[in-house]
This record gives structure tokens, sequence and C-alpha cells, in this order.
């Protein structure tokens, strides 16, 4: 019964993505361009690490940035502008705790069912010169103009089988959709020649990222990895993938030297209402995603700390993109003017 639902999911994912691309169903189009990252799978890939490593560097060259994003589970209704330019407006609840994490981050962001209400609510209100369209792959409705498609190389995208048998969205040759692949954990993979043998077959232009643990921080100070030697730990996530976090904290233990004598996973998107902790851990760590949703008199009671982690990629991926779509919208305007 399941592989009949999962051969039907594929066949409409088939059938919707053919109608925006045969122009049958119309995107809208904003006047900006477009950029989208996006994966194939649902959980936990690293898109939004990536969001935030993009927009930053493209702020740093210059550009004014603005994030679109659906704001899921947010409790907040209709178009809301979580930071302009100057400072952040909302709080996580009516943001949604991702679109939170990157407004932290100094990065506009407006949030909507409708990412093309979002775009012309954030032309009004931060008039960028290009958007990211966070989680967009399958986002039809709205015209991107360069599509990047992320995954972790744990948990490759061709080794997984739809839903509801597996984790996938939409069918494994859909890759071929994306202008750009991003490869998250390839050093960690147990075979990453044959992931980037793959990679080159598709004929994608592709980058690999590597990532970084920074410090912990419990939203009024920072500590040291080395704070951590020798502690009793607990570990708690609320992730699309736990076991990605516990993961890694684990390989932090043996590097830094403490023991995990508690751990707890929580739903995706958890909003720590209700968060009853022991006290035989030392301290608890958690992400940056968890820990903004959890008040601070209970950080301070539980003396709870997130990792915070950051993802890199080589200078080449920012001027790739960025030559790619400013030149694609140089020419596009010649060709209207020529048209006139």
């Amino acid at each position: 019964m399941l592989k009949i639902i999962s051969q039907l999911y594929g066949f409409s994912a088939y059938v919707r993505r053919f109608l925006y691309n045969k122009g049958i169903i119309n995107r809208k189009k904003l006047p900006v361009p477009v950029v989208s990252i996006g994966n194939l799978s649902v959980g936990g890939t690293g898109k939004t690490p990536l969001t935030i490593f993009l927009a930053k560097n493209l702020q740093k060259k210059g550009h004014t940035v603005a994030v679109l994003s659906r704001g899921y589970r947010r409790k907040s209704k209709g178009t809301v502008v979580v930071r302009n330019r100057e400072r952040l407006l909302t709080g996580w609840e009516d943001a949604g705790d991702e679109p939170y994490l990157i407004a932290l981050n100094g990065i506009p962001i407006v949030v909507s069912n409708s990412r093309y209400q979002a775009g012309k609510k954030a032309i009004k209100e931060i008039n960028p010169d290009i958007f990211i369209l966070d989680d967009g792959f399958q986002h039809f409705q709205l015209y991107r103009d360069l599509d990047i498609l992320v995954f972790d190389a744990m948990k490759p995208f061709w080794e997984d089988r739809l839903l509801p048998v597996g984790r996938l969205r939409e069918p494994v040759y859909f890759y071929r959709f994306a202008d750009i692949i991003v490869v998250n954990r390839l050093n960690k993979s147990k075979n990453p020649d044959e992931i980037t043998e793959f990679l080159k077959k598709t004929g994608k232009k592709f980058f690999i990222s590597r990532e970084y643990l920074k410090n912990i921080t419990n939203l009024k100070d920072e500590k040291e990895l080395s704070f951590l030697k020798g502690k009793k730990i607990g570990i708690f996530s609320g992730l699309g993938n736990n076991e990605q976090f516990f993961d890694t904290v684990e390989r932090l233990s043996k590097d830094i030297g403490f023991e995990i004598v508690e751990k707890r996973s929580f739903p995706d998107h958890y909003d720590y209402t209700r968060l009853h902790l022991s006290s035989k851990p030392d301290i608890y760590l958690t992400t940056e995603k968890d820990i903004i949703k959890i008040r601070q008199n209970l950080i301070d009671k539980h003396r709870i700390y997130a990792v915070k982690y950051s993802l890199e990629l080589d200078e080449e991926f920012v001027n790739y993109l960025e030559e790619k779509i400013f030149s694609e919208k140089i020419k596009n305007e010649k060709s209207e003017l020529e048209n006139v």
C-alpha cells in the first residue's frame, strides 16, 4: 500500500512541476532577481545555514538582500516583516524559528504564505537588489532566476525513496532542475569519492561546504568549546534530523573530552512551552534554532547553551552565483530595450 501511495505521490509531483514548467499554470515574477535554496527531501539538510552564509556574503559585496520565507508554524497571519534593514521587528513566535534565526544574523526577512506578496512587501520596505527564497525548490508559484539544491552527504538523495516510503518530496531525477548543487558534510560521508563522482555525472555546477562549530552561547554570553571539557552534558534538539545534531555533539565529546549523560529528541519546530529537564547534567547543549524558543529563566535554570554552527564555501561559490544572476539580468534588460 505504501509503495502504491509513493508512486501516486511521485506522479502528482511530476504533473505539478510539468504544469508550471510548461506555463500551463502561470508563475508570478518579481522585478528583483530571486535565488532559491531548497532540497529534494524532508528534514534538515542545511538550508538555513546556507541561506545565512549566502546572504551575509552578498551583503559583504554591497548587495541589499532580503529573504522570503513561509515562516513555518509561526503564530502570525498574513505578510510579516521580521527584520528590515535597520532592526528586528518581531519575535520568533510571529516569525517562525528558522526565519527568526536568519533575522538574528542581521539579514532582512519577510514571511508569508505567498512568497510573491512577501517580495512585494520587501520591495516597499527593504528595497533589495536580490531575494533569497528559503526552502523554495518546490515553490513553483514564484519565478526563480536560479535554483540551488542542497543535500546532506550522509543521506544522498539518490539512495532515498519518495514519501511516504522514504523522505523524498520529488523523484530523484528532479535534481536536473537545479542550476547549482551544494553538498554538506562530505567529509563525514563513508563514500565521498562516490558522491563526487555522481555529482560530476550530473553535469551540474557543484560546490562542497565546510562546517564549523565555533563557540557555545546562552544568549547572554559566549564560551569557548573548551569550557565543556570534563563536564557531564545533556543534549536535546527539535530538528528535522535530530540524529545529525547528536552525531555532531558525540564527535565533539571525543575531541574535547566530556561525557554525554542524557539525550532527548523533540519534534521539528518544537516550541518548548513546557520544558522539563533533569538536574543530572552539568549543562545542556542544544542548537541555536532551539534555544531562541526557550525562556531566558529556563536557560539560566537548566544551564542551557547552544552550539554556534556555521557553513562556509569557497569564494568562488558567491562569485559564480553573483555573475550568473546579474549577467542574466543585464542580458534580459538589453533584450527588453531592443524590443521596445
